[in-house]
């Protein structure tokens, strides 16, 4: 099965000022991946980058920690619990047969022609859709299937509106849609199913 999501399940034990700057830290990453890719640098100028990345992950390596016990992903408080490889999304309605929110895609997450990237685009629905999943019962849950739609190119750099909903509800199994809205233009439609996980 794929990914796995919910909301009582990654958690961690981070305080305020530690999420915080994580928080802080994710925004500047976005920030840079957003240079980098709208870029042509001289190889001057990549060398020298290579080595200050070079730098930081020497520095980052010996704070490696186990899996419960790391930021990235496990952050409530953060949108997209804070996972570095993901827009973020920032939603405003988690109920147990619904939610929504805000999704833009910067040019990290380009595919070509202005439009967003459709792996991207599949893998904010796994997220948003886990939620949705999830929420209900406070479960922790894994993709088993997941079937993306294009309608129409997903625009860079501009809100974008998606929704999931609840399709239906088989035992473990929980069958979730979702669509994505660039103002009246419907982008994406997906339908997912994710199985609860037993106990144990």
């Amino acid at each position: 099965m794929g990914s796995d999501s919910a909301e009582n399940h990654f958690d961690s034990s981070a305080g305020p000022e530690q999420v915080r700057a994580f928080g802080t830290a994710l925004e500047a990453l976005r920030g840079f991946h957003d240079a980098l890719t709208a870029a042509a640098p001289s190889a001057d100028v990549l060398e020298r980058l290579a080595a200050d990345l070079q730098g930081w992950t020497q520095t980052l390596t010996p704070l490696e920690v186990p899996e419960p016990d790391r930021l990235a992903g496990r952050l409530r408080n953060l949108p997209v619990r804070g996972h570095p490889a993901l827009p973020p999304v920032l939603l405003d309605v988690v109920e147990d047969d619904k939610v929504e929110g805000t999704v833009t895609f910067g040019t990290f997450f380009l595919g070509r022609g202005g439009a967003a990237h459709g792996g991207t685009i599949a893998t904010v629905f796994d997220e948003v859709l886990g939620v949705m999943a999830s929420h209900r019962g406070h479960s922790a849950t894994r993709t088993a299937y997941l079937k993306t739609d294009f309608r129409s190119i997903v625009p860079i750099g501009e809100p974008i509106r998606i929704r999931g909903w609840m399709d239906r509800e088989e035992g473990r199994k929980r069958y979730v849609r979702g669509e994505l809205w660039a103002g009246d233009t419907l982008c994406a439609e997906a339908e997912a199913l994710f199985v609860v996980e037993r106990q144990g």
